[in-house]
C-alpha cells in the first residue's frame, strides 16, 4: 500500500482499471479474474478507484513472494543436512525478499497490471504440488482447479499452471497406488471446466456495449481470435522467433535478470541447478523448466517486453529460490557447529543485498507526475472542442483519457477512439451516426486499410473541424492535437521563450523536487513531454527546441527520440561528427529504428565514409522489412 500509485498511471494502467469499473472487455487476452477482482476491490472506500486498484495488485505480488517464501522452505527442508532452523529460516526470508525488491516486481506490483496474478496461481499451484501434508487427491483435485482458472489470467500463467499440474500427477502417481491416482484424475476432471466457465464473462461483457470492448470477442470465431491474440501476434510478428536476433535478445533477458537480483543470485543459483540435492531434486528440476521456459518466452516471443519490464517474473522467482538452495548447500558443508552462525549470517546478507538493491522510485507514489495529471485541465481532454472525437494512438493517452472519461467524468461530450480500432464495426457504437458510418464505409471484404481510409473520411465529414488525432501519420482533412490541446505546450500566442519556460516549469513543479527521488516513470513521461515540446518549436526556434531536448536527456538519459533529433539538430549547424555521434547513440539504445539508421547513413556518406553508410543503409532496410 506505501508504494501503491496515488492514481492512474502509464501504459495499460487507464484502460485496465476502467475495464474493470465498468466489467468491460480489457486488450487480449482478456483477464476475466482480474477484472472481476479489480472490481471488487474498487467498491472498498479508500483513495480514488485507480489507487485501490493499485494496491489490490500489491496485495496479489504478496501471496507470490509468500509462495516463492513457502517454496524456498520446503526446499531447504528437504536438503540432506539440514540447518538449524534460525538459519533456514531466513535464507528462506531472503528469497521473496530478493523478489520483492527486483525492479521488474516492483514496477508490476505498484500500478494497475495482470502480471502478479499471473505469478502467484502458478507457484501456488507448485507450493501445492511439493506440500506433503495434503493427501495426494486432493493436491491433484486443487493442482487442477488452478491449472484450469490460469485459463483466464495472463497467458503467461497457462504453461506456468499446467506444469505444476504435471509435477503433481507425477509426485502423486510416485507416491499413491494407482487406483487412487486414477479416481483422483477423474474428480480433477470436473474441475477443469471452471476456468473455461471464467470466459464466459468475455462475451457476456462484449455484449454489454460498455465503453471499452476491445476487438468485441462477442461471437464464438472473435472470442476465439480474441483468445489467441491474433492482433498482436500479427503486430510483432516482426519480432517473434526471429533466428538471427536470439542471441541479442537472450543477453538483453540475462541483463535485466543480472541488473535486478545481481550476479551472485544467478551464480548460486547455477550451482544449485548444476549440483542439485538429492532431497531437493523434484523441486529444483520445476523451478528450472519455469524459469527456463520463462526466459525463452521473453527473449523468443515477447522481447518487446524487456524494456518494459513485462517479462521475466517466472524467471527471478525460480531464480530467487534456486540461490537459497545453492546458497544453503555451501553453509551445510562446514562443520556442524558453524552452520547455524554462518547460516544466519548469510541469510541476512541476503537480506541486506535485496534491501540494498531495491529501487523504490519504482514505486507509484515517487512518480509524482501521472499521466492523469496531463489529461485533466491543461491536457489533451482540456480544450479540444465541444463535441470533438479523439483517435488516440499511445497506451498512455488511450488509457488515461478513457480513465479519466468514464470513470472520473472528465469531459463527457468528448469521443476518444483507438485508432486501431476505426476498421471495427463496433467502434461505432460510440457515435451517434453509427449505423449510417456502418452502412456507407463499404463491405469489410475491401479491406481493413481501404475501410479504415473510408471511415475516416465519413469522421471528417460528420465532425469537421472537431475531429482530432494524436501522431502524424494520418491521411485526410483532419487537424491533429495542437499546442493549446497537448499538455504543456501553453499559448500559442506566447513568444518562444515564454513557451520554453513555461513547459519547463509545468515539468519541474510535478517532479519531485530531489532528483533522488524521481521515479523512472515521472522522469520518462517528462522527457516525453519536453521532447513533444521541442518538436512544435523546432519549425521556428531550433536553438529553442534542442534546449527542450536536452533537458528530456537530463531527465531520462534513454530518450531516444531527443538523441535522434538532436543528432539532425546538429547536422543542420553543419556538425556532422557530433551528428553522427548522437544517432549512434540512438541506434544503440534502440536498434529498431529505420529513421535513425537512415540518418546515419546520410551522415557517413557526407563525412566520406561510404563502409559505414552502406552498413546504416543496410540496417535501416531490415528494420524496415522486418516492421512491414
Amino acid at each position: 500500500m506505501l508504494g501503491a500509485a496515488p492514481t492512474v498511471t502509464f501504459r495499460d494502467a487507464g484502460e485496465l482499471s476502467t475495464a474493470a469499473f465498468h466489467l468491460d472487455v480489457a486488450h487480449p487476452t482478456g483477464f476475466p479474474l482480474e477484472m472481476v477482482l479489480f472490481r471488487l476491490a474498487q467498491c472498498v472506500p479508500l483513495g480514488d478507484v485507480a489507487f485501490r486498484t493499485n494496491v489490490t495488485v500489491g496485495l496479489v505480488m504478496a501471496l507470490a513472494a509468500a509462495a516463492v517464501a513457502a517454496l524456498a522452505q520446503r526446499a531447504l527442508s528437504a536438503l540432506p543436512r539440514r540447518l538449524p532452523p534460525l538459519a533456514e529460516g531466513l535464507l528462506a526470508l531472503g528469497a521473496p525478499l530478493s523478489l520483492a525488491c527486483a525492479a521488474t516486481v516492483l514496477r508490476a506490483a505498484t500500478a494497475a497490471e495482470v502480471y502478479a496474478s499471473a505469478l502467484a496461481l502458478p507457484l501456488g499451484a507448485l507450493v501445492l504440488a511439493f506440500d506433503p501434508r495434503r493427501d495426494p487427491a486432493t493436491r491433484l483435485r486443487l493442482g487442477a482447479l488452478l491449472a484450469s482458472l490460469s485459463l483466464a489470467l495472463h497467458t503467461t500463467a497457462r504453461p506456468g499452471a499446467f506444469l505444476a499440474f504435471a509435477f503433481t500427477a507425477a509426485l502423486v502417481w510416485r507416491e499413491a497406488p494407482p487406483g487412487t491416482l486414477r479416481r483422483a484424475l477423474k474428480s480433477a476432471l470436473w474441475l477443469s471446466p471452471l476456468g473455461l466457465l471464467a470466459l464466459t464473462y468475455l462475451p457476456l461483457a462484449a455484449r454489454r456495449h460498455g465503453p471499452i470492448n476491445w476487438q468485441d470477442p462477442s461471437t464464438l470465431s472473435a472470442l476465439v481470435e480474441y483468445l489467441s491474440a491474433r492482433s498482436i501476434r500479427a503486430s510483432f510478428a516482426h519480432r517473434i522467433l526471429v533466428p538471427w536476433r536470439a542471441p541479442e535478445d537472450l543477453a538483453a533477458a540475462a541483463r535485466v535478470l543480472v541488473t535486478d537480483l545481481g550476479p551472485a543470485t544467478a551464480l548460486f543459483a547455477l550451482f544449485a541447478l548444476l549440483a542439485p540435492p538429492r532431497g531437493a531434486r523434484p523441486m529444483v528440476y520445476a523451478l528450472a523448466a519455469l524459469g527456463l521456459g520463462d526466459l525463452a518466452y521473453a527473449a523468443l516471443i515477447n522481447p518487446m517486453g524487456l524494456a518494459d519490464r513485462q517479462t521475466l517474473f517466472f524467471a527471478e522467482a525460480s531464480l530467487v529460490v534456486l540461490a537459497a538452495v545453492g546458497l544453503a548447500r555451501l553453509v551445510a558443508a562446514a562443520p556442524a557447529r558453524l552452520r547455524g552462525p554462518a547460516g544466519a549470517l548469510v541469510g541476512l546478507a541476503v537480506m541486506g543485498h535485496a534491501l540494498a538493491r531495491a529501487d523504490l522510485t519504482w514505486a507509484g507514489h515517487h512518480d509524482g507526475f501521472a499521466v492523469s495529471e496531463l489529461l485533466l485541465g491543461p491536457g489533451a481532454l482540456g480544450r479540444v472542442p465541444v463535441r470533438a472525437v479523439v483517435l488516440c494512438a499511445s497506451d498512455d493517452l488511450c488509457g488515461a483519457g478513457l480513465y479519466a472519461q468514464w470513470v472520473e467524468g472528465e469531459r463527457p461530450d468528448v469521443v476518444m477512439l483507438p485508432r486501431q480500432h476505426l476498421a471495427l464495426p463496433f467502434t461505432w457504437q460510440r457515435l451517434d451516426p453509427r449505423r449510417t458510418l456502418a452502412r456507407r464505409s463499404g463491405d469489410q471484404r475491401t479491406g481493413q486499410d481501404a475501410l479504415r481510409r473510408a471511415r475516416l473520411g465519413l469522421l471528417a465529414a460528420r465532425f469537421a473541424g472537431r475531429l482530432r488525432y494524436e501522431g502524424g501519420d494520418l491521411d485526410g482533412p483532419i487537424t491533429a492535437l495542437g499546442a493549446a490541446e497537448t499538455p504543456c505546450l501553453a499559448d500559442p500566442a506566447q513568444n518562444t521563450a515564454e513557451r520554453v519556460e513555461t513547459t519547463l516549469d509545468f515539468v519541474t513543479r510535478r517532479l519531485p523536487p530531489d532528483p533522488s527521488s524521481r521515479g523512472i516513470g515521472a522522469r520518462y513521461v517528462g522527457a516525453t513531454t519536453l521532447f513533444a515540446a521541442g518538436q512544435r518549436l523546432a519549425r521556428h526556434d531550433l536553438d529553442a527546441a534542442e534546449r527542450l531536448w536536452r533537458e528530456a536527456l537530463s531527465l531520462y538519459p534513454e530518450h531516444v527520440s531527443s538523441y535522434t533529433n538532436l543528432g539532425v539538430a546538429a547536422a543542420r549547424r553543419g556538425d556532422l561528427p557530433r551528428a553522427v555521434t548522437l544517432t549512434r547513440r540512438a541506434v544503440t539504445l534502440d536498434p529498431e529504428r529505420p529513421a535513425a539508421w537512415r540518418n546515419l547513413a546520410e551522415f557517413e556518406s557526407s563525412l566520406g565514409h561510404p563502409a559505414a553508410a552502406d552498413e546504416a543503409l543496410r540496417e535501416a532496410r531490415r528494420r524496415e522489412i522486418n516492421s512491414r
